[in-house]
């Protein structure tokens, strides 16, 4: 008899846990206090938030609602919330795959509109499979394949607790006594930012204003709203999910030590990267692309230059070249030039006002990132008013080697001189025995040229150069 009542204590201790257990506590967006998101260059965002909390029993689930689908489980951290027991990402998803997966080897009602008579046909069906677009039903002891769609369609007797209907995370801690603000941490995939810059160019060509504007993306599943948003420039390595914690803990710490937000953007360095906090608050929804002025700067001086860069075989070469060379527009990113920040990489894009004052996209291309005080290279695309005709003008073969000369024409249709660079590659050692126009040897032994070439004029460039095979 005493030993029963042992099992009953034990049994009726046993109820009272599961019965804790048991009663979930919801927690959704509405108890959050405050957001921060840290986005970084690639797939990778670093979540920060406090919500509020009721007392909590000890071993009470939690249901945290509104997180990311991407949550990396290994860099969540919870805090002030008691000790932590365990700890869930929820995202089996109600969707119509999952649900019908949930009813494999179970009865449903398949419903069929009648095309003909416009009436709607319910039968009892037992569903034995999904495969694609197709399920695989017994009906009246018969087996059948039928579409998902063409007016088949499935009646559901209930909805499983399990899916839920957006992605949620759930805890159990040691509990604790009173209300509390927690902490909630982690990173997460579905994040990312890149920028987006415009260059106008003014009348003359020769100042441009430079509009940036940060793209923020969120594809994680959940809404953001009021979040306090920094951005990190720089190429991040992402280390995985094993080392996902400590990546958090190198950034979280001077995320939340943030002041106020300022009332302009403010950067600050951290290691070799930058740090770039939004003035002001806002909302990144699920799905959204949302762009954000991230600086404007006028009267940048800009230089226009042209380049064309080219191999000189080692063989006879009968054929002739007429090309047009690439245009290049270059600014330095100093205080002199109105700059003076670094630049993080992004696409860049030019326009340019016509005869009526309208602006005309003039091409662009994509920048890296830029530090203070280095030139800025944007690729425009090909020259209109330049052509260069190259041909080879002398071959013959020497000990261990062979002689080559090239011609190349340069003509400028411009009512203004421009500025070309031509660099020249050669696959053998080289010597260059010749050369009309002053060059110098660049990084990787090419040999380059800076040549201005007359307002509606032209330039002639000829050299001959020894090859040796070693």
């Amino acid at each position: 008899m005493h030993i029963n009542k042992i099992h009953l204590a034990l049994f009726l201790a046993g109820f009272t846990v599961l019965s804790a257990q048991a009663n979930t506590i919801q927690i959704s967006s509405e108890q959050r206090e405050s957001i921060d998101l840290t986005l970084y260059n690639q797939n990778l965002g670093l979540v920060r938030e406090t919500r509020n909390l009721p007392p909590l029993k000890t071993g009470q689930s939690v249901t945290l609602e509104d997180v990311s689908k991407q949550l990396q489980v290994e860099s969540l951290r919870i805090d002030n919330a008691g000790k932590v027991l365990e700890q869930n990402l929820n995202t089996n998803l109600l969707n119509q795959q999952n649900l019908l997966q949930h009813f494999v080897g179970k009865d449903l009602k398949l419903a069929r509109l009648n095309p003909v008579s416009g009436k709607e046909i319910i039968s009892q069906v037992k569903l034995l499979s999904i495969d694609g677009s197709r399920a695989l039903i017994k009906r009246n002891n018969s087996f059948e394949s039928i579409p998902l769609n063409n007016g088949w369609r499935f009646i559901f007797p209930s909805l499983p607790g399990q899916l839920l209907a957006k992605p949620s995370l759930s805890f159990r801690s040691a509990g604790t006594p009173k209300p509390q603000l927690a902490g909630i941490s982690y990173l997460t995939g579905g994040l990312s930012w890149g920028m987006d810059y415009v260059m106008t160019l003014n009348e003359a060509g020769t100042q441009v204003t430079l509009d940036g504007l940060a793209s923020l993306t969120n594809n994680t599943g959940a809404d953001f709203k009021e979040a306090q948003i920094s951005l990190v420039a720089g190429d991040l390595n992402n280390p995985g999910a094993r080392h996902a914690a400590a990546l958090q803990e190198d950034f979280s710490n001077m995320v939340m030590a943030r002041s106020a937000a300022p009332k302009t953007l403010s950067r600050e360095s951290i290691g070799d990267f930058h740090l770039f906090s939004l003035p002001r608050k806002v909302d990144l929804l699920n799905g959204q692309v949302k762009q954000v002025s991230f600086l404007t700067a006028e009267k940048v001086p800009v230089s226009r230059s042209y380049d064309y860069e080219f191999l000189v075989y080692p063989t006879l070469e009968r054929n002739q070249h007429r090309v047009k060379p690439n245009l290049t527009l270059k600014f330095l990113n100093d205080q002199k030039s109105h700059l003076g920040m670094p630049l993080p990489a992004g696409k860049i894009r030019t326009f340019s006002p016509d005869s009526k004052g309208q602006l005309q996209f003039m091409g662009g291309s994509s920048i890296n990132h830029t530090g203070e005080g280095d030139e800025v290279e944007v690729t425009q695309g090909k020259a209109f008013d330049l052509s260069i005709h190259r041909k080879q003008t002398h071959f013959s073969t020497v000990f261990n080697g062979f002689k080559v000369g090239q011609e190349l024409r340069i003509s400028n249709s411009r009512s203004t001189p421009a500025d070309l660079v031509m660099t020249a590659n050669f696959p053998l050692v080289w010597e260059m025995e010749s050369s009309n126009i002053e060059f110098e040897t660049v990084l990787g032994g090419s040999a380059q040229w800076k040549i201005k070439v007359p307002a509606k004029g032209e330039k002639v460039l000829r050299f001959q150069v020894k090859m040796e095979k070693r």
